[in-house]
């Protein structure tokens, strides 16, 4: 998928000086371009202004994969392209180095760059007959107990079908995107980004209960709480909580829409995966 870019939004890391200097020198870069742009820092007013008003051709966010996030939250389903400069350490979403960001650009620009969609999801909390939390994660979805070192009780199910009550940690659900991040850690599978799917992997699961697993898309994961004596949170790509109670019932499928990434042909997801450590090559 390819777009015109005459207009563009800017998005700048919270508070960070280079960030917002780059941001400028980038400006006055497409406004010699005859693309028009506006400039915010990220979770400002200025921010949420720009979000709910502002129609663009692409949202470039610089900063790191964490900054990233918490702007893609709000482009699911939106059709808005999304490119990242990394200035932070990891850089596996953020697509563009600092230091090579002109060449990139203007190949997005030349509409060489290709804009592929990538699954997202979607999360409800139900309490009795009331939603009480309503979401998107870029990322994942994670339920988790709290400070105290004890195994949460949840009863999953899949489409309606019970896979029974399972004790754990918690467990991480995953869109493809968030394969690489906190999931794979716990021990959960890489899915390619391409993918219509999305993992789901228990956090320590009690006597290796419950074995990481791969959905498709649309199917619908369905958590209910069964445990009473623990504090238990649902987190949203790591960034916000929900503190949930018993009885509480969640459940996650993918978002309509997904978003919208930048792909370079020089940096491909396997090329990625080998500069990161996730596939070894031999000795």
């Amino acid at each position: 998928m390819h777009h015109k870019i005459s207009n563009i939004c800017i998005v700048t890391k919270a508070s960070h000086t280079a960030a917002a200097a780059l941001g400028q020198e980038l400006l006055e870069w497409f406004a010699a371009r005859n693309v028009r742009g506006v400039i915010c820092e990220n979770s400002t007013p200025e921010w949420g202004y720009i979000r709910e008003a502002v129609q663009c051709d692409l949202v470039l966010v610089l900063g790191g994969d964490g900054t990233l996030l918490s702007v893609a939250r709000h482009l699911i389903g939106r059709e808005i392209p999304l490119v990242g400069v990394n200035m932070g350490k990891v850089g596996f979403l953020a697509e563009i180095p600092s230091d090579a960001w002109e060449e990139r650009l203007q190949a997005i620009l030349d509409g060489e760059v290709e804009f592929r969609r990538r699954l997202a999801l979607s999360c409800t909390v139900t309490r009795g007959d009331e939603i009480v939390f309503s979401g998107v994660a870029a990322n994942d979805f994670v339920i988790n107990r709290g400070a105290l070192a004890r195994v949460v009780s949840l009863d999953l199910s899949v489409n309606g079908n019970s896979m029974g009550e399972i004790r754990a940690d918690g467990f991480i659900i995953a869109s493809p995107s968030g394969s690489t991040g906190y999931a794979i850690s716990a021990g959960g599978p890489l899915v390619h980004p391409d993918m219509d799917a999305y993992s789901v992997t228990p956090i320590c699961a009690f006597l290796r209960s419950f074995y990481p697993m791969v959905l498709p898309g649309e199917h619908v994961f369905t958590a209910a709480v069964c445990t009473h004596d623990t504090e238990l949170f649902l987190t949203q790509d790591g960034q916000e909580a929900v503190l949930l109670q018993t009885d509480d019932v969640v459940s996650i499928t993918k978002a309509q829409g997904g978003l919208l990434y930048a792909e370079f042909d020089d940096n491909s997801y396997y090329n990625k995966l080998l500069k990161r450590g996730f596939i070894r090559e031999n000795c």
